[in-house]
């Protein structure tokens, strides 16, 4: 049998699995370059929020920016881009994929580096290709 539930993923789940990620659950993998640090504070200053997990979530999030991301060993290949319009799509995917439950530890409070690290691969790439 079969069923669909609808789980809405907030604002602060998002924000949350950015910061985690950056703060470390992520590092091993991805690069921002000059050029994602450029668009980033085109639409997030350093004096509307100087730390730079936040303004790259707002720059995506709330003013709509697509940042680039690279790889962490070859920084000149962009490996994917940070976009509020594929965020939707690619958490279902995840979900679709059989990792629903990563993204339900989150959204409960009982999130880590690992499971942020995870939901943030996805955001960026549409897949878990690293760890």
């Amino acid at each position: 049998m079969e069923i669909s539930i609808k789980q809405e993923v907030s604002r602060e789940v998002l924000e949350n699995v950015f910061i985690t990620a950056f703060e470390g659950g992520s590092n091993y993998w991805y690069h921002l370059g000059r050029d994602a640090i450029n668009i980033v504070r085109s639409h997030v200053s350093k004096e509307e929020e100087m730390y730079l997990a936040v303004a790259i979530f707002k720059a995506v999030y709330d003013k709509g920016a697509m940042v680039p991301v690279r790889d962490a060993e070859n920084e000149d290949d962009v490996i994917g881009y940070l976009s509020k319009e594929t965020f939707k799509y690619r958490l279902q995917k995840m979900v679709d994929d059989k990792y629903g439950s990563i993204l339900m530890s989150e959204i409960n409070e009982e999130g880590d580096a690992g499971t942020s690290d995870l939901i943030f691969q996805y955001l960026v790439l549409g897949e878990i290709v690293y760890g």
